[in-house]
Parts: structure tokens; sequence; C-alpha cells
């Protein structure tokens, strides 16, 4: 393991540079929103262009498209577990600067993607984007008052929802005049963007005892009801993500820049809901939950009706209100459940979960878009969703005390 650390440039000098510990708090949350943005919105670009791609330009089948997606989110799983996880501040600081700076350089190569480097380009991509993500969350949570840690946190999320919103519209204009392999080649600004602000990073803090924070980590009912939360709409996102511009296609022959202004329509609710959450951050976990899990239930339920595009789109669109309240309700429950020492590795496992729940589901909706069609699978998609929605009621017995 000692080897694969040393493939990493060495920092130290770099960030003593930039001081970041003496940032104003107001300053740093501008740019810990600006860096989560410009890596969200390279990222959002990989993940629902490259369905499109497989399908239409390298006629890949619904198995072969889950499977490539899976792969995407296993590496990224992969990175954030078994990797990232298992670092120091001072390492994961290192892994985490030089993976933005490899993802950057490895976003505008799927401009040469074909059936084959296509692999490895998701494979490797995905990989270094695992040590990106948990780490910005667990910087976000290092701010030591609890009011403004939880609007740091919903700031985070809200930063998330805006790049989702404003890429999508960007390759939606982008796709009149040029190809999906092209778009691309137009996001590297962002790339250059996040490279430059990922030397100012904040890390906690930490103690080395991370077997017992990890053991308690899995037994803390907190995290579970974290976890089943956003499982709840994971779940019916990954499939949203991976075949809702192939559902609009197949189904109602939507053009491709269409396909961008859906997605956007999407996110738009979803920014909208953590915009509010934002002014007024989430107190009563429990009513939130419900009002976000029954939304997803009655979504999925509607997709498997939708007869034309206009339905389809104002279905998909209220999908995004769950999309946006989930997020931030499970990362206050699970910044409610845990200390500063415990946070950072408490967010890894978290995403990473999340990170390998994210393979399941492409690959079972593939199988299933194959052997059902893809009505048929997005009304299944329910199920799995009203057993998460019991077992989370169960959870909230167990902790009274979260849901305030």
């Amino acid at each position: 393991m000692k080897k694969f650390y040393l493939f990493f440039i060495n920092t130290e000098q770099v960030h003593r540079f930039f001081n970041n510990k003496n940032t104003p708090i107001i300053v740093y949350l501008i740019l810990l929103m600006s860096l989560t943005f410009s890596v969200r919105a390279s990222n959002n670009l990989i993940l629902t262009t490259i369905p499109l791609i497989s399908k239409y330009y390298l006629n890949f089948n619904s198995v072969l498209i889950g499977i490539l997606s899976a792969s995407a989110m296993g590496s990224t799983g992969i990175m954030s577990a078994l990797i990232n996880s298992r670092l120091d501040s001072k390492k994961r600081r290192k892994l985490f600067i030089s993976s933005v700076f490899i993802y950057s350089v490895f976003e505008p190569l799927f401009y040469f993607s074909n059936p084959y480097n296509i692999w490895l380009l998701v494979i490797f991509s995905g990989f270094f984007f695992g040590s990106i993500m948990p780490n910005i969350i667990s910087s976000a949570g290092t701010i030591k008052d609890k009011k403004t840690r939880e609007r740091a946190l919903t700031l985070y999320t809200l930063s998330l929802s805006a790049s989702l919103v404003i890429g999508p519209i960007i390759e939606s204009y982008i796709l009149l005049y040029f190809n999906l392999y092209q778009l691309f080649l137009f996001f590297i600004p962002f790339d250059i963007i996040a490279v430059i602000l990922s030397f100012k990073i904040r890390f906690p803090d930490e103690n080395n005892r991370k077997t017992k924070r990890t053991l308690n980590i899995f037994k803390n009912n907190g995290f579970k009801l974290s976890v089943f939360n956003n499982i709840s709409y994971d779940t019916p996102f990954a499939l949203i993500l991976t075949f809702g511009g192939i559902f609009a296609r197949t189904e109602f022959n939507a053009p491709y820049s269409f396909v961008e202004i859906l997605l956007a329509g999407f996110f738009g609710l979803s920014f909208l809901s953590r915009f509010y959450l934002s002014y007024r951050p989430v107190r009563r976990l429990y009513i939130t939950t419900t009002f976000s899990i029954l939304l997803t239930i009655t979504g999925l339920i509607m997709v498997y009706l939708s007869r034309n595009l206009i339905t389809y789109f104002i279905i998909i669109c209220m999908l995004g209100i769950p999309h946006g309240l989930t997020f931030p309700t499970s990362l206050t429950a699970l910044s409610r459940s845990f200390n500063e020492n415990e946070i950072s590795v408490a967010n890894t496992y978290f995403y990473a979960i999340m990170m390998f729940l994210a393979v399941a589901v492409p690959s079972i909706s593939g199988l299933m878009v194959y052997s059902i069609g893809l009505r048929y699978t997005f009304l299944l998609f329910s199920v799995p969703v009203i057993i998460l929605f019991i077992l989370i009621l169960y959870e909230y017995r167990k902790v009274p005390g979260i849901k305030e």
C-alpha cells in the first residue's frame, strides 16, 4: 500500500503557500461551493453522456450499458472505501489533490472513446473521483459551530444541485451545434478550476484509532438511518441517471438536446428544494423523509403510466424534489450522530456504500430493461423503496433525538 501512495505528488509545500487555515469562513464556503460545482458538473457530464454514447454511438445493449455505468461507480467505491478511508488526514490531502488533477486529465480523453478504451476511461476516472467527494463533504463538516456546520452542508448540497442544473443546460446548448463526443472538450475549464481550488481544502484533525471508530460507525443507529434514507432515493436516481435519457429517446423519440433539458428540469427542482433548506435548515427530519419517499414512490409509478414526452418531463422534474431533500437530510442525520474525530471516516463509508449501491442498481436495471422493458423496470423499482420506507420508520424509533 505504501508504494501506491508514492505515486501521488507531494503537496505539502503548495498547501502551506495557500495557508488555508486562515481563510475567513464566508470565503471558505464560497471556495468549497465553487470546487463542488466544478467537479460535479464535470462528473455529471460523464455519468449522463456515457449511456447515450454507449447506446446510440457504440451500439451497446442495455446489459452492457448497465455494466459500464456500474464499473464507474464500482471503481469510485473501491477508492473511497478501501483506500481513502484508511488514510490519515495528511495522506488523504495528498491523495485528494492528486486525484483532482488526474481526474481532470482523464475527463477530456472521453473525446477519443471507442468500444474498447471507453471501459478503461470510465473505470479510471471513477476510481480517482472516489477520493474527491467524500473529502469535500468532510471539509464542509470541519466547522465547529453546529448551526453553521449544518448550513455549510446544505450549501454544499446546494452547489451540487446548481452544477447539475447549469451543466445540462450548457450541454443542451452545445448539442445544438456539436456531437456528444465534443461535449467533453467544452468542460476543460471546469477541470482547471477544480485543480486550482483543490489546494485550499481543509481536512479535519483526527486521531489514529481507525478500527474502533469504524466499528462504532457501523453500529451507530444514526449512520444506519442515514444510509437507509439515502438508499431510498439513490436506488431510483441511479436508474434515472442511466436510463432516464434512453427512456425519453426510445419511448418518445426525444432529441439529445431535449434529453439534457430533461435532466436540467430534474436537477432544477432538486436545486430549489436544497435552496429552501439552505434558507431554512431541516429541523423535523421525520416529516421531510416521509414526504420525500412517498413522492418518490408516486413518481416511479407515474413514469410507468406516462404516455407522452411532456408528461414524462413533468414527472421527472417532480422526482427532482426528493432528490433535493434526501441527501441533505441524510447528511444532517449523519452530522448529528458523530463528533469531529469520527465524521470524516463516517462520511467516507457513507459515500462508499452509496457508490457500491450505484454498482448494483445499473447492473440490475440493465438486466431488467433487457428482460421486461423500460416501463416495467421503473414500476418495479418502487418496491424496494417501499421496503426501505418501512425500515426507516423503524430506525427513527431507535434514535428519537435525531429527528429534531
